[in-house]
C-alpha cells in the first residue's frame, strides 16, 4: 500500500504514534525549503478508501536535518497498515525508513518492514549515485538475497524521496515531470502532469490545490517500458501553498479504485 503514492504514491504518517529512529548529528542547516519538499518536524496522518471501503491508515513523520557520510540530509518514516474490514481480510504492516539528501533530493538509505499475517520481509537498500545496493530477505528463506542495480545517468528514487519531488515541483499549465521510482524489486517511470489549479474540500478546510494528474510504468533497469500502456493511474491533489501537503489522491489499480485523504497535518 506504500506504493500508493508513487507507483501509485507513498504512505504518510503522526509522529507520536511512530517515533522516528536515531536521526543524523543535528546541524544547523536549513532545508532547502519547498524545493526539497519535506519541512523538518512535519507530521501527516490519512486515511486510504478502496471501492468506498476503509481499507487502510497512513503516517508520515519527518526528522530535523542532520549530516551523514557528509551529505545534509533527513529522516522520513512512513507506516501503512490495513484497517476496517480490510484487516480482516489481510492484516498488513508496511513501514519504511529514508534517509535523503536534502540538497540534491537524493535518496541515501532505505529500510523497509512488510508484515502480511505473520510472515515478515524486510529490505535494506544503500544509494550511491545512479548505483543500488539492496539486501532483503523474504519469509521462509534461508538466508538473505542481494543485488546491484546501476541505472546509469538518471535519478532514482523511493516512494519518500519522490513525494519529495512532487511536493517541490512548480509547474506551469500542461508541464510533465518524469520520475524514476523503486518499489521492491520493480522500477517503475512515473509520469506526472499539471492539470490546473483546484479548490477542494479537506479535513483542514477548504483549500486551493496544484491538481496533478500521473500514469506509472512498469520498466526494465535499461529504462525501456515493459509495455506501453500504464498499468496504473492517478491524480493527486497537492495544496498550493507555502506547506505544499497532499490533501487527496486517487488511484485506479489492479485491486479497484483507491482514495486517500489527509485527516491530519502538522508543521512546527
Amino acid at each position: 500500500m506504500r506504493a500508493i503514492w508513487f507507483g501509485v504514491l507513498a504512505g504518510c504518517a503522526g509522529a507520536e504514534a511512530m517515533p522516528l529512529p536515531p536521526q543524523p548529528a543535528t546541524t544547523s542547516a536549513p532545508v532547502g525549503e519547498a524545493e526539497f519538499g519535506f519541512y523538518p518536524g512535519e507530521t501527516m496522518a490519512f486515511e486510504v478508501h478502496l471501492a468506498g471501503m476503509l481499507a487502510g491508515e497512513a503516517q508520515l513523520a519527518v526528522g530535523e536535518v542532520g549530516e551523514v557520510e557528509g551529505h545534509k540530509a533527513v529522516v522520513v518514516k512512513s507506516r501503512v497498515a490495513t484497517a476496517g474490514a480490510a484487516k480482516l481480510l489481510k492484516n498488513m504492516t508496511d513501514e519504511a525508513t529514508t534517509t535523503i539528501d536534502t540538497e540534491s533530493g537524493r535518496p541515501l538509505i532505505l529500510d523497509t518492514t512488510v508484515v502480511l499475517n505473520d510472515k515478515t520481509s524486510t529490505a535494506h537498500a544503500v544509494f550511491t549515485g545512479s548505483i543500488a545496493n539492496v539486501n532483503y530477505t523474504k519469509p521462509d528463506d534461508p538466508a538473505p538475497h542481494s543485488y546491484r542495480v546501476d541505472f546509469g545517468k538518471i535519478t532514482v528514487h523511493d516512494s519518500h524521496s519522490a513525494m519529495a519531488q512532487m511536493r517541490g515541483w512548480r509547474p506551469v499549465a500542461g508541464t510533465t515531470k518524469q520520475v524514476y521510482v523503486v518499489g521492491g524489486k520493480r522500477l517503475w517511470r512515473v509520469d506526472v502532469k499539471f492539470v490546473g489549479a483546484e479548490t477542494i474540500g479537506s479535513a483542514v478546510g477548504n483549500r486551493r490545490t496544484v491538481h496533478l494528474s500521473g500514469s506509472a510504468f512498469r520498466a526494465k533497469p535499461n529504462l525501456q517500458l515493459e509495455q506501453a500502456t500504464a498499468t496504473r493511474t492517478f491524480d493527486v491533489w497537492i495544496s498550493d501553498d507555502a506547506d505544499r501537503v497532499p490533501l487527496k489522491m486517487t488511484a485506479h489499480t489492479e485491486l479497484g479504485d483507491v482514495q486517500m485523504d489527509l485527516t491530519e497535518y502538522a508543521r512546527p
